[in-house]
Order: C-alpha cells, then structure tokens, then sequence
C-alpha cells in the first residue's frame, strides 16, 4: 500500500476567517484555501492550536473534489523553540558603541612660555656655574702664585726682579680672570632672578588656567556622566520592556498544542448519485464539486478547508460609560466591549462577531423531574429525631443536592501553568494558580457544604417549631443559601449578563473562578463597597453612591465619530458584528472596541430623603431603553452634569424596559433634620394618665439657582405603632391624615421669614401602614419648606413605653 501524500500546515500560517466570542469562550474559524491533492490517499496535518481548545468542538469543512475519511485530534508537545519564533535579533543594536566605557585622561596643554623661561634659567644656571668656576679656579692660582712667592726667600741666586714680574704678570691674569667671573656671575644672578619672577608669575597663571580647565572638564565630564545616566536608564528601560514582553509572550506560550490530522480520499471518479449518498460522504464531508457529463477524469485535484474549534480562554464582556444631565433631563450612554484572547494564537485580519449565547445550558442532561407522593405521619413522642419532614421532603431534600451539585459543576480543564511557559523557566502563573487553587478549593466541595448548610437549616426550623409551636407552619421555609451566622447566599442562579435566568444561567453565583483566565474574566466585576456616613456616596450593585461635593457643568465639545457595529437578535441570543477587520493578539489586558452609542431623553431624576437616618437627599435616575439593544449587566463609569462620579453597575435592561439607577447624595438639597421636640402634660383620655406631645421638623433647602427647575422629593418619616390597647396615639399634624384617606394632605410652610419664600412650592403628605408617613414635595429652585410631624401618646400613668423585639 502507497505512503499518502502528506502536507502540513501551521495554525499561525493560516488565515483567519472570523472569530466569535461569547461570554465565556471563543469559536474560532480558520482558512486553507487551494491544497493540493495527489490521487489516492492525502494526510493534511495543522499543527499549534492553542491547548485551550475544546478537542470535542473541532470540526472541518471545505468544498473540492475529495472525501474525509478521518480526522484525528492530538494534544503533543509543542515542538517550536521559543528563541526562533521571537529571536532576540535586537540585543545590540540599541547599544551605543561609540562611547568607550573608561576614557583616556587628556595631555596637559603645556606653558611654551613657562617652558622657555625654565629653559633659560636652566642654561643662566649652567653659566652661573661657569662663572663661579672661574672665580674659584682664580682664587686657587692666586693661593698658588702666594705660595710661589713666599718660597722665593728660601731660594739663593734667585733674580729677584724677574720672579717679580712674573708673579706680578700672573696675578694680574688671575685678577682678571677673578673679576670676569664675578661680573658674570652677578649679571646671571640677575637674569636668573628677573627669570624666576617671570616663572613664578607664569606658574599662577598655568594653575589659574588648570584649575580653569579643570572646572570645565569636571562640567564636560558630569555632562558626559548624566548622559551616560540618562543611556543607562534607558537601556534599563529598554531591557526591562523586553523582559516585560518576553515574560507576556511566555505566558501565552504553549507547552503542548493540539494537532489535526485530516486523512482525504481524492480518487478520481465521475460524479454520480449513488456516490454523493455515500455513507463515507455523509459524515464530515468535503462538499462535492461535480464536473461536466461527459469530461476527461482529472488527475490533480485542489481543495479548500474550513477548520472551526471552540476555546475557553477567550470572551468579551460589556462595559459602559453613562454621561447623564440634570438641565436636559437627558443622558448618553456609550457601549464598549471588552474583548480578551488569552490563548496561544494571533487572530489576525478576521472579522469579529459578538454574541450574547452562553453556549453551555444548565440541564441539558437532566430529566424533567416528578414530584413523588409526599405522605407524613406522626413519628410518636419518644421519636429524637430533629428532622421535621412536614417542611421538606427526602425526596426534595435530594433533588436539592443533586440540582446544586449540578450548578457547581464546571468543565475540567488543565490550570494554566499547566498548560503555557517555557521548560526550565518560572512560570508566572504558577503562584497565580496555587492561590486560585487555594481559594477553589474553600469554595468548592458543593455537596458536603451543601448538605452540611441543609441540616443546619432544618435543625434551626426543627427548634424553632418546637418552641412555637404550629407557627413554624405559617412561617417561610428560609432560603436554600442561607447560613446560620447572617450571610446569606443566592437561592437561585439570579439572571447573568449575558442571558436570563432560564437559558445560560451562571452555575452559582458563590462559585470562585476554576482557572487564571476566569479569575481575569471576573477581576474586572470586582470591586470595593466604598461608603461614608452622612453626605458619602455608595456605589454598589444596587444602591451604590459614591461621594461628590458638587456638579460642575463643563462645555460640550465635539466628539469623534465611530463606526456603528451592526445588530442582530435572533431568538434568545444578540449578535455584534464589529466593522473593519481586528487582529486579537494574546494578551491579559483586555482591549476596549466600541459597540454603540445610545441616546436616552426624558431622564426622570428623584431625589429621596430618610432624614430619621442620614439627612441627605438620594438622586435616582430612571431611565428607558428606547433603542433595540439589550443592554448587559456590566461596570458601568457615570458622570453628571460633567463631573465623573465614579464607576457603578448597569443591570440588564431589555428594550424597552425601565431600570433605576443610584446617583448617590445630591448635594444641592440639604436637609436639617433637629432632635423632637417633647410637650408632656398630666391631661387625657384616661383618668390619672399620661399624655405627650412630640414634634419632629425635618428642613429642606434647595440651594440651585433660582432660575433653575423645581425638584420633586419623596421624604420619609414614621410615627410609632401602638401594639397595646391601652397605649394610644394620635397625629395631630398634619391634621385629618388617616390611612383611609387615599388622597394625600397638603401640608409644609416656607423654611425662611423672607417674602419670597411664600412661593417655595407644594407638598401633601400620606400616611401609609407601620406608621410610615410620606412627603410628596415640589421645591423650587433657591427655596426652603419645612414639614413638620406632630403625634401624641397617651399611656396610663405610672407606666412607660418600651418597643417591642
């Protein structure tokens, strides 16, 4: 049997067609257009996918004469070197070689001057020696001439005459030759002197003009030290860049890959039904391409292929910014996408599709469950068991593990550092990993905590219906996720941002992140409940606000336009269609591409006080989704009236709907709220009884400008409940206010004495069950009202007023 005719191809080498991303993964589709096939067998191997991949999803397609007769997926050692694919080419080509390290001291500039003179000092010195020689060799012959003459009177026969002349000729020589020396040497004595006056006077100068070249070499030489500075912390900024990305690249660097191998049959054949309905066509074909009736068979044969997989490191997730305006009453909200590749692969060139699927359903595998017969007796007196069957059955306490033992479930995958790095180097996801290993490990254990969590629970309702009797019938089961120590947890997978609570629900919301990638996925929904007491701000998932003291309208300016992405909604799942072509690179930041810009008018913005609690003033804007985008449960970063607030959470809101949103503490209203005022007196209703009066004013003031609008406000307050026949209370203000009285009481008078504070606006005040009453206020800009509230309690004498557990 022939070998077949083997090709291979790089997953890098090959074209991306488009990448969708969804919530939680990726479906990746890729190109090989124009094989080449020889007739008979042909094994097509793709090298590199990403270790991410699922291996299940992995599907080929293509068109061309030939036949899939097996493909075969296989996760091998990832067989690139590192070195090749990112050589380090560039290491000294950003070095500055020209600049030696050690530099060579310069010569010192020498003082011809200075030098001449020394020179010729020297040379007066040499003569001066001269001079002195003569002057001492005179005196040493005119010693001797002394001594000739004295040892004539011991001579006999000596003329006397002639050895006169002779010593009177010499000496007369020596003199002479005495006198010149000694000329000489003063004259050079002189010279020397006047030169050495020059020398010392040329030394100064030579140490003022050293110590001048001095200072300046020390300037050129610390100019050269802070450039060599300034090129050292560059190199190091240099080097500590490439060892960021090296690092980075690292990370997405896989230490195994999958491989496909893809085995055709492109023998040649002419086209006929019975081979089209072929079993080995039916199942993962390549689409036919018939010939002409009646044309030659052809030997060579082409075909193109489509290779598709799914993979868990790469999604998207929405991100919001929501400029909202008071004076307009109108608000911009700009929808951003976040999209992260955290495989092993470059897509680039593709086109990019959002999608709002979940693409994992809970349930799937699960029958519709039947409710079984639930029959109860009584267990006797002498029966110790704290199990009361009449709250829950066996059966439902079951099903109840079994249903969340299902939404802990999670796909198993390989950690990370598993998966990327290089041999023999430190993995910087490994202590990453160890500590979502750790922390994954205290979430999970789904069963035992949950059966734990459930006997706890039906220990509590046990005791419960034990002290009280049948009133633990006609009290709520508490939820499945409560704890005994006040946490509660979620009951049921609430509704995530990428779908509802039936289709693609989270698992759990208690569920930590099972992988890096996940924990990168859920880092950016994390954050801090920042709150401060008073005129703080509390921005949480609710009602969050955060601190500002106060709204500064800024001018608009003209904003950049962008290219809309296209919609489409089809069922249950939204879809985005990004324009242009995108290249995903793997990275763990995640890049921002904006998905639509949507308008919002008609913004009504409450203000509501609780002055009794916090005497503050709340902002909540309520807003409708008029266009036909979903928008998705996301961070969201808010500004108002140009000022940026901080960053909140957009729930999802289907066209159409309505949601609130918590703009935190308005500081434009303020609000005195004093202590009450108290009126007691001996006189009543009962004989000998108690009677007082108490007085609560809560001040509002509106500190806008007078020329802006009315602000409408929803204040808070109670009076007690009596839950004593013969503890009574009345409200004497407002006057005739009834919970029977459906309309609601005018009420409130100006804060301030002024004139032009008769015109500050209307308010009626209702009063509602457990003893809540509520303002309905129209304040007007620059205006202050008071409401006050005023009730009497009547008691027995001699008792007292306590509130009940």
């Amino acid at each position: 049997m022939e070998a077949p005719h083997k090709c291979e191809y790089r997953i890098r080498d090959l074209p991306t067609r488009s990448v969708t991303l969804f919530p939680t993964r990726a479906q990746v589709v890729r190109e090989i257009k124009d094989v080449a096939l020889k007739p008979g067998a042909n094994e097509i191997t793709i090298v590199g996918l990403t270790p991410t991949a699922d291996e299940d999803s992995i599907k080929v397609e293509g068109t061309g004469a030939a036949i899939i007769t097996d493909i075969a997926v296989t996760l091998l050692p990832n067989n690139d070197i590192f070195e090749d694919i990112y050589p380090d080419s560039d290491d000294d080509e950003d070095k500055d070689t020209s600049e030696d390290d050690e530099e060579e001291d310069e010569a010192e500039d020498i003082n011809k001057a200075l030098e001449d003179v020394r020179d010729n000092i020297t040379s007066l010195s040499d003569e001066q020696k001269r001079a002195k020689e003569i002057i001492a060799s005179a005196e040493s012959r005119l010693k001797m001439l002394d001594a000739y003459g004295v040892s004539l009177d011991k001579r006999r026969n000596v003329d006397i005459e002639t050895g006169v002349e002779t010593y009177r000729k010499e000496r007369e020589k020596v003199f002479q030759d005495h006198m010149e020396g000694i000329i000489r040497d003063r004259e050079l004595t002189r010279d020397i002197s006047k030169l050495r006056l020059e020398q010392r006077r040329l030394e100064k100068s030579e140490r003022k003009e050293k110590d001048k070249a001095a200072k300046a070499k020390a300037k050129v030489q610390r100019a050269k030290d802070k450039l060599k500075e300034k090129l050292r912390r560059r190199e190091e900024e240099r080097l500590n860049e490439k060892t960021r990305v090296r690092t980075e690249r690292e990370q997405f660097w896989p230490r195994s890959c999958y491989t496909v191998r893809i085995t055709l049959d492109a023998t040649s054949f002419s086209p006929t039904p019975s081979r089209r309905s072929s079993i080995a066509s039916a199942s993962d074909i390549v689409k036919i391409v018939s010939e002409k009736e009646g044309g030659p068979p052809s030997e060579d044969f082409t075909c193109s292929l489509s290779l598709s997989y799914v993979t868990s490191s790469a999604f998207w997730s929405p991100s919001y910014d929501l400029a909202l305006s008071t004076t307009t009453s109108s608000a911009l909200l700009c929808f951003d996408a976040q999209l992260t590749n955290m495989t092993s692969e470059t897509w680039e060139n593709c086109k990019v599709i959002l999608s709002t699927s979940q693409t994992t359903f809970s349930g799937l595998k699960d029958d519709i469950p039947i409710l079984q017969p639930w029959r109860i007796k009584l267990a006797g007196k002498g029966n110790g068991t704290l199990v009361n069957d009449a709250v829950q059955s066996r059966e439902e306490r079951a099903e109840q593990n079994v249903w969340q033992t299902s939404l802990n479930y999670y796909q198993s995958q390989k950690p990370r550092a598993e998966l990327f790095g290089i041999k023999g180097s430190v993995n910087p996801y490994m202590q990453a990993h160890v500590q979502a290993k750790a922390q994954q490990m205290q979430q999970m254990q789904p069963q035992q905590q949950q059966m734990q969590m459930q006997m706890q629970q039906q220990h509590v309702q046990q005791m419960a219906y034990q002290q009280h009797g049948r009133t633990a019938y006609r009290s709520a089961p508490p939820p499945p996720g409560a704890s005994l120590f006040g946490s509660v947890a979620p009951a049921a997978p609430a509704p995530t941002a990428f779908g509802g609570g039936g289709f693609g629900a989270a698992a759990n919301s208690n569920i930590g992140p099972t992988t890096l990638s996940d924990a990168l996925a859920a880092a950016p929904l994390k954050r801090k409940e920042v709150s401060r007491r008073g005129g703080g701000r509390f921005f949480a998932e609710d009602d969050d606000e955060n601190e500002d003291d106060g709204a500064t309208m800024l001018e608009p300016t003209p904003a950049l336009d962008f290219q809309e992405s296209s919609f489409e909604e089809t069922g249950l799942t939204a879809t985005y269609d990004l324009p242009n072509l995108k290249t995903l690179k793997p990275s763990s930041t995640a890049s921002k591409q904006r998905v639509a810009r949507i308008s919002f008018s008609n913004v009504q913005f409450s203000r509501t006080v609780v002055a009794k609690y916090r005497p503050v003033a709340y902002l909540k804007a309520r807003l409708r989704n008029t266009s036909k985008l979903t928008l998705l449960r996301g961070p969201t970063g808010l500004t108002l009236d140009g000022t940026f607030m901080g960053r909140s959470r957009l729930p999802r809101v289907s066209a159409g709907d309505i949601f609130p949103l918590s703009l935190g503490v308005d500081p434009a209203i303020r609000v005195i709220y004093p202590e009450p005022d108290v009126k007691r007196s001996t006189t009543g209703v009962f004989t000998k009884g108690d009677n007082s009066v108490y007085t609560r004013t809560i001040t509002i003031a509106n500190t806008r400008a007078t020329a802006g609008k009315p602000v409408n406000l929803t204040v808070f307050d109670q009076v007690p409940v009596s839950e004593d026949e013969k503890l009574r209370i009345d409200i004497l203000h407002p006057r005739g206010m009834t919970i029977a009285a459906a309309d609601g009481i005018p009420t409130g008078r100006p804060g301030r004495d002024a004139k032009e504070e008769k015109d500050w606006g209307k308010a009626s005040a209702v009063l509602k069950k457990g003893g809540e009453v509520s303002w309905d206020v129209e304040l007007n800009a620059g205006r202050c009202v008071k409401l006050m509230l005023e009730y009497e309690v009547a008691l027995p004498a001699g008792e007292r007023v306590m509130q009940c557990d």
